[in-house]
């Protein structure tokens, strides 16, 4: 790790610490995410069954709409929600998070409907990153499947034992790493926005091209905090079995594990990704 890096992170979670006020838009968007988890949680249940239950049913079968099978198709019904919360709010609030870590790095004061308004201001631009962001993925995940189902294929040919045993761990791993390195080219897009006052287009292609340029940084920026997670998403992509050993409710505990972790993963990497735009601002002068 370069000592730039160490740096970086080592006084993001010096600042998380002593002003720990930059996680508050985070926790507010954890908390939208875990008040859907309850309530696809109760989806069984009248009245929610009403609104959830036909969906449930035409995609995943009667089964899955009746407890204990609505909590077997949890993970899954949540991961969709979480993407449209990430669209319509997380990215608006991880523009809040900017622009209360820029405040305080300035010495400027923190009031809220200035920072609220500011945000707002800039919102259709957030907006658009986050069905560009989401749409990435999308196209990364198909790419993901399209080279593991290549190389599982060449594998099991050789090692038609082994497969079966490491491709449950080959898989999650591979997608970790690959989402990685897409969020180090995208991670600046919105710190552009806020502290540089730049359009969506512009601030999209700034935060490429600087990717690009210092790749191994923002690689590990992004890689460092949120190999913290990886070892729960190893345990979620088991949920299913888990779930199946032990109770079904393991899998709503797991998925709001990972929410409550990704929390505090996600404000380490904006703020550090934040920082590093602010110091190459002041180099420039």
């Amino acid at each position: 790790m370069t000592s730039s890096v160490k740096q970086n992170l080592l006084a993001t979670l010096g600042l998380i610490v002593k002003r720990p006020i930059v996680l508050l838009p985070f926790t507010i968007f954890a908390f939208f995410e875990l008040l859907t988890l309850e309530l696809f949680y109760f989806s069984s249940g009248w009245p929610l069954s009403l609104v959830i239950g036909p969906v449930v049913r035409k995609f995943y079968g009667e089964r899955f709409v009746h407890y204990p099978g609505n909590l077997f198709v949890l993970p899954q019904i949540f991961y969709y929600a979480q993407i449209f919360l990430y669209i319509v709010v997380g990215v608006f609030l991880t523009a809040i998070a900017v622009n209360v870590f820029r405040n305080i790095q300035k010495n400027l004061p923190l009031k809220p409907d200035a920072l609220i308004k500011n945000s707002l201001k800039r919102y259709p631009a957030f907006l658009l990153y986050g069905i560009v962001i989401v749409a990435c993925w999308v196209l990364m995940r198909k790419a993901d499947v399209f080279i593991l189902s290549r190389f599982f294929a060449f594998a099991v040919k050789s090692y038609p034992n082994a497969v079966p045993r490491l491709g449950p761990f080959i898989t999650p791993v591979f997608i970790f790493f690959t989402n990685v390195v897409l969020h180090a080219f995208f991670v600046l897009t919105v710190p552009i926005i806020v502290i540089q006052q730049r359009s969506f287009l512009r601030a999209l292609g700034s935060s490429i091209r600087l990717g690009g340029r210092y790749f191994f940084v923002l690689f590990t920026l992004v890689f460092l905090p949120y190999v913290v997670y990886l070892p729960l998403s190893l345990v979620k992509s088991f949920s299913a079995r888990i779930a199946v050993l032990t109770f079904p409710e393991m899998n709503a505990v797991i998925t709001a594990a990972g929410v409550i972790l990704a929390l505090f993963v996600d404000c380490v990497v904006v703020l550090s990704a934040s920082r590093f735009l602010l110091e190459r601002e002041s180099l420039k002068r």
